[in-house]
């Protein structure tokens, strides 16, 4: 049974097409360029995927036939290498088709951050929540009980929650793994990922992700209709799929291209201006270059503050916390101390 190919990471096909896209500007014929890629092949798995382009061109098929059939490149660079070979500006495809995937993995890393320490700092603060509840109130309740006291008020609650932690430890663990795998499936689910893809942050990366589609396809030689229907299979968020069809069906019914985008909201307002002066000079590639940059950069200081915003709350939610425990044990302890001495 043939194994099944998946799809090359955002940064192997960028550092792909730049490599490539240096090859072309030199004058090298494409297929010369893949053996060369080839014979520095850094390690097995990339021999494999160069050899599967590399026969193909070897063959005497089109570059672009060539990638269909090694399988490890997504539609979208194929479409774009096609449109390319044809247009006579695959070096300028190439190169565009590399910033594109670096920014994706730039925007991709910096979600994944975004994600992955407040998530880290949850776990933590849970952990010593518990293990404070769990193994150090017990040796308070058990000073109290030589003492001759009992806790009240706040204290025994807390001692209460120890108690039964103690004894249903094992069925809390179990809660809480069963809870992270739930939510886990839930955002891999269409529901949640729709929960999601409907949040500012993803709003923003997908109107980031249009106007450097929208770059990328103007610069190749593309109409404005032709780079919105390559933009909406990229964009991976129907709900600005759905913008960009009201889009399309605008411009069809007579609007201009600047209204429609700002009428089916696929952009703020900010940027219509800049969007009607490209398309009235000619410029629009570039005007979209420069949007998916500053889409960029709202997405990075977005991301920054949330991470400086949620660390410090955190910290304080736990000292808090762990604040309110130590103080509701220790200050009958040391009103008890301070009687008998």
């Amino acid at each position: 049974m043939k194994k099944k190919k998946h799809f090359l990471g955002n940064s192997e096909i960028a550092a792909f097409c730049d490599q490539l896209s240096m090859v072309v500007s030199a004058g090298i014929p494409i297929y010369e360029g893949v053996s060369i890629l080839l014979e520095d092949a850094p390690d097995d798995e990339t021999r494999a995927v160069l050899e599967s382009i590399y026969r193909p061109l070897e063959a005497g098929g089109t570059f672009h036939q060539a990638l269909t059939e090694s399988g490890y490149f997504p539609k979208y660079v194929l479409d774009m290498i096609e449109i390319g070979e044809l247009s006579g500006k695959l070096e300028e495809v190439l190169s565009s088709l590399s910033h594109y995937y670096e920014r994706e993995e730039s925007i991709r890393n910096g979600i994944r951050n975004a994600v992955t320490y407040p998530l880290l700092m949850i776990v933590m603060m849970l952990a010593v929540i518990i293990v404070l509840i769990a193994k150090v109130l017990p040796v308070f309740n058990q000073i109290y009980t030589e003492l001759g006291s009992s806790l009240t008020g706040f204290a025994a609650v807390m001692m209460n929650i120890s108690t039964l932690l103690n004894r249903y430890m094992l069925y809390v663990l179990i809660i809480v793994a069963a809870l992270i795998v739930a939510l886990f499936i839930l955002t891999k689910m269409g529901a949640g990922r729709r929960l999601i893809q409907k949040g500012a942050l993803a709003s923003i990366t997908a109107s980031g992700r249009f106007a450097n589609c929208m770059h990328l396809a103007l610069s190749s030689g593309l109409d404005t209709d032709q780079g919105m229907a390559l933009a909406e299979q990229l964009v991976d968020n129907p709900y600005m799929e759905s913008r960009i069809r009201k889009c399309r069906d605008l411009i069809a019914s007579g609007k201009a291209f600047a209204e429609a985008i700002l009428t089916s909201e696929i952009f703020s307002k900010v940027y219509a201006s800049m969007i009607t002066i490209g398309f009235k000079t000619g410029s629009l590639d570039e005007v979209m270059s420069k949007i998916s940059k500053e889409y960029e950069n709202d997405i990075d200081y977005r991301i920054g503050r949330f991470i400086s915003v949620l660390e410090p709350t955190l910290v304080i939610i736990m000292s808090i916390f762990i604040g309110l425990i130590l103080i509701s044990f220790l200050m009958p302890l040391i009103g008890i101390m301070s009687s008998i001495g």
